[in-house]
């Protein structure tokens, strides 16, 4: 159906904007933004078509990546710490995401993709804007 299909990046734009912007930021984050948005576009035609395939975790699934990657972006010490509430924001649209798509709420989902993507660019932004003596910090993988 014509104007149906959102274009690229229709469900985490300013995530997407922000990765371009950042010239630090490792290429698997936006690979896993990529991916995330590409699972929200199948999640949402799901969703239009009614079909209970937009229930199966494969949106969030990608979603907790990305939110990894960007965690990992953001180093280990600044991500538990001072960024602790825009970890916790972003969590908290993680699961009303995974709330829309149980419940096949296309408009619960759209409000959840639109919080999540605000959320996680604000972060990143937040991130990429702390001054120059305090780079992000690697996440330790024996942390996790």
């Amino acid at each position: 159906m014509p104007g149906v299909h959102p274009p690229v990046g229709a469900f985490l734009p300013l995530t997407l904007s922000e990765i371009r912007a950042t010239r630090s930021a490792p290429g698997s984050l936006a690979d896993r933004a990529l991916a995330a948005e590409r699972a929200a576009e199948d999640s949402w035609q799901a969703l239009l078509g009614d079909c209970a395939c937009a229930r199966s975790g494969h949106f969030t699934y990608h979603l907790r990546l990305l939110s990894e990657a960007a965690g990992e972006y953001a180093g280990a010490d600044w991500w538990r710490g001072h960024g602790s509430s825009h970890r916790d924001r972003v969590t908290a649209f993680e699961l009303w995401v995974a709330e829309a798509l149980a419940e096949g709420d296309g408009q619960e989902f759209a409000e959840a993709c639109a919080g999540y993507d605000a959320a996680l660019a604000h972060a990143m932004a937040t991130v990429r804007d702390r001054p120059a003596a305090e780079p992000p910090a690697p996440v330790s993988h024996a942390s996790r």
